[in-house]
């Protein structure tokens, strides 16, 4: 990725699937929607995931509403999907919690 040296000097917002080597990169990072729906409906599909299918139509919504509206949500139905979302992510953690942290040993330090 540096040999051809387009990344090392990139100033603008490089977006993409979340690959770690990308953040290496001192520009601003965005995260590609198009790879998020495909790991929702993974998630949704082959692990049986329903808040994921949830998150999928959710986003898709938000979406079409954002193209409706000429791009830009008023602040209020932003407000309201921005709750959904939230609702979303609470019925995650409940369906696919974190792993537990491992625990620290006695003489390690916080």
């Amino acid at each position: 990725m540096d040999e051809i040296g387009v990344l090392p000097r990139f100033t603008g917002t490089l977006c993409h699937d979340h690959w770690k080597p990308y953040y290496r990169y001192g520009c601003t990072h965005a995260l590609c929607n198009a790879h998020h729906l495909r790991e929702l409906t993974r998630a949704w599909e082959q692990d049986g995931q329903k808040w994921a299918q949830q998150m999928k139509k959710l986003l898709e919504t938000i979406n079409d509403k954002v193209q409706e509206a000429g791009g830009i949500l008023d602040a209020g139905t932003s407000e309201k999907y921005r709750r959904k979302y939230r609702k979303v992510l609470e019925t995650a953690e409940i369906e696919c919690p974190p792993p537990d942290r491992p625990k620290k040993r006695e003489n390690e330090v916080e």
